[in-house]
């Protein structure tokens, strides 16, 4: 079991506040740490400074001292500057003559210095307190020969007062100073904080579903422009991605309301059927065997129907075996050659694109190619009119993008508008309403494997017009191409 770490109270409330407090907080507290160990040290060497002069000038006064007799000493005071403190000692250290300086009231508390103290010896200033005060003093000490010691010394009171002073004067600038950085930190991290504002409310707009919403990027070449750029970019991708989920969506509702809608015809005229037989109103041979002839009709069309959307849900699922070289030549011969016995009355002609035939040769499916040529070569004949020519013209081509073997199946029937030709490759698209799967139309759904089995072997499909009118389908797949294209659900 993990014991529970201790957070400190204060840490606790900083973690809580928001984060642009947190800095201004960080900034105080270091600014101020800075501030004070500043005012600290100048302090500090201002008193050094002081203390210095001051001990510069009581061995300038120290100085004469020591060059006079013990028997002249007893006026000494006579000759000092009436701002400083005199003690007389004799030898021993034992206190002969005190006297203080003009107007004070406080008497400095000086030890016994004898001949060998080392404070005479190096003549090293010190500190004393008073002897009824808080005071401090600062003496220098000096021997007279043989004969005695004495010292000579000065209040702080003056140089305390300076010191005082400058740290009460740092301390009003410090506050001030503070207080205008708390201003000018308080704004500016607000400012730098605005971007990372903008893009929380973008990302709360988002979360409650509106993928339109985009980061307002700066003209600034920071981390935060950055940043917003790559969310952008982001937030793009997953805009586009959730129209391509919404889309596809709405495709396969289509599709499964659409298969829903082709199902129920034969499924109702079975039923329909099954119900007469049932009620015993197929009362002869040939009325019973009209009703079978009826829904054996039916179930080859609902057969037909299910095994289109099974390839149409394999091509999706499987990607199409690449490895086989196929003769676009033979298939096109084969295609025609079925068109004419099940279109006897029908002109169907294959034709070379640039002269004679010769062979055609792709990387792809044999069975999946003779698909593709077999239901484009069948959708020309079921929407032109009777009698008119059609022809199927192969070839192969050489542009930037490589060679590529084409494919143009040519009517010339009533052809198809420009603006519905994209169309015509969508599942259950029929132009003519006439034409359903029960009065002999197809199922819709012949042209969209056209475009899937094209597009497994990353070729095209489109439509151009045919000269003099009609509709001319273009099927295009590159040559040389073994791999399949990925297969997107």
């Amino acid at each position: 079991m993990v014991a529970p770490s201790f957070t400190h109270p204060a840490v606790r409330r900083l973690e809580a506040m928001p984060l642009r407090f947190r800095l201004v907080a960080i900034l105080l507290v270091l600014l101020t740490v800075s501030l004070v160990a500043l005012s600290s040290a100048t302090a500090y060497l201002t008193k050094r400074d002081l203390l210095g002069r001051i001990d510069a000038e009581l061995a300038s006064v120290a100085a004469p001292v020591a060059n006079q007799a013990l028997d002249d000493l007893d006026n000494v005071r006579v000759g000092l500057p009436t701002g400083y403190a005199f003690v007389l000692m004799q030898p021993d250290g034992t206190h002969v003559h005190e006297a203080n300086p003009t107007g004070e009231s406080l008497h400095p508390e000086v030890p016994r210095i004898p001949l060998g103290d080392s404070r005479i010896r190096n003549a090293t200033p010190f500190t004393v307190t008073s002897t009824d005060g808080d005071m401090k003093w600062r003496f220098i000490a000096g021997r007279v020969g043989n004969d005695g010691t004495f010292a000579v010394g000065v209040p702080l009171r003056s140089m305390n007062k300076t010191v005082a002073r400058l740290l009460l004067t740092s301390g009003v600038i410090s506050a001030l100073v503070l207080a205008l950085c708390a201003l000018i930190g308080s704004y500016a991290v607000t400012r730098a904080f605005r971007p990372l504002r903008q893009i929380e409310d973008t990302a709360a707009a988002i979360a409650k579903g509106d993928l339109t919403q985009r980061i307002p990027v700066r003209q600034a070449d920071d981390e935060v422009t950055s940043l917003s750029q790559s969310l952008n970019s982001m937030l793009g991708r997953i805009e586009e991605s959730f129209a391509v989920r919404e889309a596809s969506e709405a495709r396969m509702r289509q599709f499964v309301a659409d298969a829903s809608h082709e199902l129920r015809t034969p499924l109702a005229t079975v039923q329909g059927y099954a119900e007469l037989h049932r009620q015993g109103a197929l009362a002869t041979t040939e009325q019973a065997d009209a009703a079978m002839e009826r829904i054996e009709g039916e179930s080859k069309r609902m057969t037909g129907l299910v095994e289109d959307l099974l390839v149409l849900a394999r091509l999706d699922d499987e990607p199409v075996d690449m490895r086989g070289e196929v003769d676009l030549t033979v298939l096109a011969a084969d295609a025609v050659a079925d068109a004419r016995a099940r279109a006897p009355e029908r002109t169907i002609r294959l034709i070379g694109r640039d002269g004679p035939l010769v062979p055609t040769v792709v990387h792809g499916s044999d069975s999946r190619l003779r698909q593709v040529l077999t239901n484009v070569l069948a959708n020309a004949l079921a929407h032109t009119p009777e009698g008119s020519p059609v022809e199927v013209r192969l070839g192969q081509v050489e542009d930037g993008d490589g060679g590529a073997a084409v494919v143009e199946v040519i009517d010339h029937g009533p052809g198809i508008p420009e603006s519905e030709r994209r169309r015509v490759f969508e599942r259950f698209v029929r132009f003519d309403p006439s034409r359903s799967r029960g009065t002999g139309g197809g199922s819709g759904l012949g042209l969209s494997i056209v475009s899937a089995i094209v597009a497994a072997h990353r070729g095209r499909v489109g439509i151009g017009e045919t000269p003099g009118g009609g509709a001319t389908f273009i099927v295009r797949i590159p040559t040389g191409i073994s791999q399949p294209a990925p297969m997107g659900r």
